[in-house]
């Protein structure tokens, strides 16, 4: 269980890193509307693994990723 949230921790920070490139190559606020893999509730190593790769997929190939329109994403219920 440790180990586990020590790999926790550290995809958290990569994920983080990874956003901030991300915005930095699509303009700030470019996630806000995306719905990833992973679940900010119950954290998974695995979904955190999914969304660094297809972020920095997107950074690398210069495609934004797709993001949810924020007239429904605000009545999605999390």
């Amino acid at each position: 269980m440790i180990y586990e949230d020590v790999e926790l921790m550290k995809l958290t920070k990569e994920l983080t890193v990874v956003h901030k490139e991300y915005e930095n190559k699509f303009g700030k606020g470019s996630l806000n509307y995306r719905r990833g893999y992973n679940d900010p509730v119950h954290p998974n190593v695995e979904d955190i693994k999914q969304d660094i790769e297809e972020i920095n997929n997107a950074i690398k190939t210069g495609k934004k990723l797709p993001t949810i329109d924020a007239e429904l994403w605000n009545k999605l219920i999390f």
